[in-house]
């Protein structure tokens, strides 16, 4: 067994800490028990799981996710029952510094608001 250490973008860690910010508790890099893929954040919205995925630009062609992208999307789904919502490296971009304006967009997209 090999155990590889998991390093987080500062992407990743600025979407984390909005997270707590907005009361949610996440869990990062969880790894599913039943289809072995690895989420970069589970969180609990309303009693329900939802991963979030932080996606930079090597998970996509232009705007459109690329196959591995969107298999593990599909897989996490059928398998492990875990809805999971991505934040594209471009959306984050445009909220730059304000982060009132990423909490907002993040209790959107969990559908908090």
């Amino acid at each position: 067994f090999v155990s590889h250490r998991v390093v987080t973008s500062d992407f990743q860690n600025d979407v984390v800490c909005e997270l707590l910010n907005i009361g949610l508790q996440p869990e990062e890099e969880v790894l599913m028990p039943s289809s072995g893929y690895r989420l970069d954040a589970l969180v609990e919205v309303q009693g329900q799981r939802i991963g979030v995925e932080v996606d930079g630009p090597s998970h996509f062609i232009g705007k459109e996710p690329i196959g591995r992208t969107i298999l593990k999307r599909r897989q996490v789904f059928n398998i492990d029952g875990i809805r999971i919502v991505s934040v594209p490296y471009w959306d984050w971009d445009k909220l730059g510094k304000d982060r009132t304006k990423k909490r907002e967009y993040l209790s959107c997209l969990l559908g908090m608001k």
